[in-house]
């Protein structure tokens, strides 16, 4: 059984009801996962809120993992708070949910419980940081084994790829950490400052939102990777877009709009351009015609019939393209996305062998 067919046969949204702050949290500890997968350099989709709470879908490897949150009042968890039902009509124990992902013969997959609270040991001992469950002491691993082949009926339950993670990042306040994380991660990826960290960081946290937040049917593996994942590539066209030393026409376009003399057009030249530096990292529609677009900037120059003047440039591309964009784009949006484009082209950006 392939790595589709097995993550198809899982059964479908754990991760079940939770807060407002809790989901918040989910998405930010989520956010820190990706850059820790980025600075080892790993290929990566990571699905929020499908199977579970954060799941990370690779090559030939899914990790599975539910986010658990403690208030300072609450006590630390046990092996007997994670493996009991809430209640008769629960679904199942905490670890019996993480557990079911296992639960077919052949499947092998990372699990693990994060949370910001240790887990307590008899005799008091505390584990911080990151254990295998394989780990434990006898008496404890004999517990799990026994509550989880109870609660699931299977014969084998196989602790080594199972952990619980004590995360050090502060989850009833994780923003700050996440903000921090970001720029160093940025600056160890890139080699360079990143530009507008507080706009990077909403890009990337709404963009998982949003993925998070959808909720119409879907019918194949291929299908949840696009809808609820967010990808390795994505996160570095992010990042690229926000390094100093991108090329990304902002500035040039900025300034563009700077000079005009008409004041109603400057305006709304100025909200265009506000939209379309968030919405330009993650729309795959606007992805897609800037490709296009500049494929045609491309040939034209191949073809000695680029204009010199950026109006008229600006009136090739709207003859050529304006009735080709989607319903949602007003004509400022299309004239200030065809202006970052030409901006680009003109700073080398656009290699004809890339678009």
């Amino acid at each position: 059984m392939d790595i589709k067919e097995q993550y198809m046969s899982m059964p479908y949204d754990l991760s079940g009801s939770r807060s407002k702050n809790r989901f918040r949290v989910e998405l930010l500890w989520g956010i820190d996962k990706m850059l820790e997968l980025m600075e080892r350099d790993k290929a990566f989709t990571m699905v929020v809120d499908y199977v579970c709470d954060i799941e990370v879908h690779m090559k030939d490897e899914l990790e599975f993992y539910q986010i658990k949150t403690h208030s300072k009042s609450q006590s630390a968890y046990t092996t007997e708070s994670l493996t009991k039902k809430k209640s008769k009509n629960s679904q199942g124990s905490i670890l019996g949910k993480l557990f079911v992902l296992n639960a077919t013969e052949g499947h092998n997959n990372l699990i693990a419980i994060v949370s910001n609270s240790p887990y307590k040991m008899p005799g008091n001992d505390i584990f911080n940081g990151t254990h295998c469950f394989n780990d434990f002491p006898e008496l404890e691993k004999e517990k799990i084994i026994k509550a989880i082949k109870t609660e699931l009926n299977v014969e084998e339950v196989d602790l080594s790829t199972a952990f619980y993670i004590c995360t050090s990042m502060d989850l009833e306040n994780p923003q700050n950490a996440i903000t921090g994380q970001l720029v160093l991660s940025f600056e160890k990826l890139k080699g360079c400052e990143v530009e507008r960290p507080a706009t990077l960081y909403r890009l990337i946290y709404d963009q998982v939102s949003e993925k998070a937040c959808y909720e119409l049917s879907i019918g194949s593996y291929d299908e949840i990777l696009e809808k609820k994942g967010i990808t390795r590539k994505e996160m570095d066209y992010l990042f690229d877009c926000h390094a100093k030393s991108a090329k990304t026409g902002i500035d040039q376009t900025s300034n563009y709009i700077d000079s005009l003399s008409d004041l109603v057009a400057k305006k709304k030249y100025k909200k265009a351009l506000a939209k379309l530096v968030k919405s330009m990292p993650v729309d795959k529609v606007l992805q897609n015609k800037e490709k296009e677009v500049a494929s045609y900037l491309v040939h034209l120059e191949s073809q000695g019939e680029l204009l010199g003047r950026v109006d008229d440039m600006i009136d090739t591309l709207t003859s050529q393209f304006h009735d080709t964009f989607p319903i949602g784009y007003d004509n400022a949006e299309k004239t200030v996305f065809y202006i970052i484009i030409i901006n680009k082209f003109t700073e080398g950006v656009y290699d004809e062998d890339d678009i």
